[in-house]
């Protein structure tokens, strides 16, 4: 586990993580893999961070590396990193 975050922290990139899975199976069943690979692409670093810190990296980092560029893609998701950002400030 990463010691560097604090147990809200990995509660909250838990529930993006299940939020996101929910997300991908909505994609693939409507047969938008673009939209699937899309979620799949950003989220698929975040059970790193949780078990450990690659290069330094920082919920803040894993935000701006990975979900800002999804919202910049599908900004319907820009209601996802609300809701985690929300969860982080639990």
């Amino acid at each position: 586990m990463n010691e560097q975050l604090s147990s809200g922290e990995v509660d909250a990139c838990l529930r993006l993580l299940e939020r996101a899975f929910v997300l991908v199976r909505a994609s693939c069943w409507s047969k938008d893999v673009e939209r699937a690979e899309a979620l799949a692409d950003a989220l698929h670093n975040l059970p790193r961070l949780l078990l450990e810190s690659p290069d330094g990296w920082t919920i803040e980092g894993f935000e701006r590396l990975f979900l800002d560029g999804l919202v910049e893609r599908y900004p319907e998701y820009a209601g996802l990193r609300s809701e985690f950002r929300s969860w982080l400030a639990r």
